[in-house]
């Protein structure tokens, strides 16, 4: 263990300083007009082959590597690792945008998120490690007895995986039409697809290693933000220290702008979007089939004019999302008149 460590943070000290060197040079690239869409796809190409290349040499053949990497990684890259998970594309947009709609209660998600990682860590991974099991439902069996608790755990463990796995994988697929092009369909694949590359042949010892290397770029992408909005806000680089007089802030303004002009006028046009929801569904069926029509020429204008990929993708994306008939049509629209 002694040499092991010192060259583990070589590594991935060479590669912090080698993935930020290569943002850097992107970012030289699209000043001297690089296209955005290249842009896109070679940060995606490298950070698929990186993690790629990282399953690839964590390749293993034993079970207890392949399950729980050996239990021999040291407990700073498992923190890290461990902290990526939490940094995954479920907390970084899904948390962000329950804030975004919630508000301050908003606050109880992150809260529930993180503690029950806390929770995890203390409750039952030293219990798990204990008995030498590689899986919670062969955890409960061996604890319980019986094919019973396992099933139960098995059942719950693909609950639980289902319903993350749906959200990351939709994270995946948003961040790929966005920022890449891509179709949404295929976004979803390209991440499905380096998931598998990155774990199939090394198990949990090639995923530990690759969220290592995801840690190095996601607590920098989390940091770098905050920081830059404390400074500005308050001129103190370090958010924690700040965040409760921020809050209180934020309060303060919430009850001032509620008459202001803009915030009249924005619940002005929030008013017209429901009203042209309930023309929408007055004027059905001929209403669905002018929005379609009205989709295909914006997509058939923006193809003229060689306009950016992930603009046509997106509306591509509504036409495809639009209801299939009349009543498909009424529910979606007075939901969506609601929610305006």
């Amino acid at each position: 263990m002694a040499d092991y460590m010192p060259r583990l943070r070589r590594y991935y000290a060479s590669y912090t300083v080698g993935f930020f060197a290569f943002v850097l040079m992107l970012a030289v690239l699209e000043r001297y007009g690089m296209p955005p869409r290249w842009i896109g796809y070679s940060f995606l190409l490298l950070t698929i082959f990186l993690y790629a290349t990282i399953g690839v040499l964590a390749r293993t053949a034993s079970v207890a590597e392949y399950y729980v990497a050996g239990r021999r990684v040291p407990a700073v890259f498992n923190g890290m690792a461990t902290g990526a998970d939490w940094m995954s594309s479920a907390s970084f947009m899904g948390l962000a945008g329950t804030l975004y709609l919630s508000g301050h209660q908003g606050l109880a998600y992150v809260m529930g998120w993180t503690g029950g990682y806390v929770l995890v860590a203390l409750l039952l991974a030293p219990y798990l490690r204990r008995f030498g099991q590689y899986t919670i439902p062969d955890f409960l069996a061996a604890r319980y007895g019986g094919n019973q608790a396992r099933l139960v755990g098995v059942l719950a463990t693909i609950l639980a995986s289902f319903v993350y796995v749906v959200a990351q994988i939709y994270g995946v697929g948003l961040i790929t039409s966005r920022f890449v092009g891509l179709q949404f369909e295929i976004g979803v694949f390209v991440g499905l697809a380096g998931i598998l590359v990155c774990s199939f042949l090394g198990g949990m010892r090639a995923v530990t290693w690759t969220q290592v290397a995801q840690y190095a770029i996601l607590i920098v992408a989390y940091l770098v933000p905050v920081t830059i909005l404390s400074y500005q806000v308050t001129g103190i680089p370090l958010a924690q220290l700040t965040y409760g007089r921020v809050l209180q802030q934020v309060q303060v303004l919430e009850e001032r702008i509620f008459d202001e002009p803009a915030e009249v006028e924005a619940r002005r046009l929030f008013r017209e979007r429901a009203d042209a929801y309930h023309d929408r569904i007055l004027t059905l069926p001929e209403s669905l089939e002018e929005e379609r029509r009205d989709l295909a020429a914006r997509i058939n204008t923006l193809k003229n004019d060689n306009a950016q990929m992930r603009e046509v993708v997106a509306l591509e994306r509504q036409r495809r999302e639009l209801p299939r008939n009349s009543e498909d049509a009424r529910s979606y629209w007075e939901t969506q008149m609601h929610q305006a």
